[in-house]
């Protein structure tokens, strides 16, 4: 086995590389220079990524506070025998017949 590799690994030699390699190199730092350029841009948009996430919580404490509300001002009875128990089977099945 480590013949067949070793003839294989001379065969892949013998072929040589598909295309250049003399200008990997400056493809790789034009490469990471136009990433480095791309992530300096980016401290532009972080107000505005900022604001959209302090208007999401704004929102979501707003409207947990009015759901908390409603929640709280709504009577709760829980008893075996209430008509208004929503989540008693008989009421559950009747809803779907």
């Amino acid at each position: 086995m480590s013949r067949r590799l070793d003839n294989a690994l001379e065969a892949l030699k013998a072929v040589g590389p598909e295309r250049s390699l003399d200008q990997l190199e400056p493809a790789v730092w034009r490469r990471i220079e136009a990433v480095s350029e791309m992530r300096s841009m980016e401290w532009i948009v972080l107000p505005v990524r900022a604001a959209a996430v302090v208007v999401a919580l704004g929102v979501g404490v707003a409207g947990g506070g009015f759901a908390a509300s409603a929640a709280a001002n709504e009577s709760r009875e829980i008893s075996v025998f209430s008509i208004d128990s929503r989540l008693a089977p008989s009421t559950l099945l009747d809803e779907q017949g």
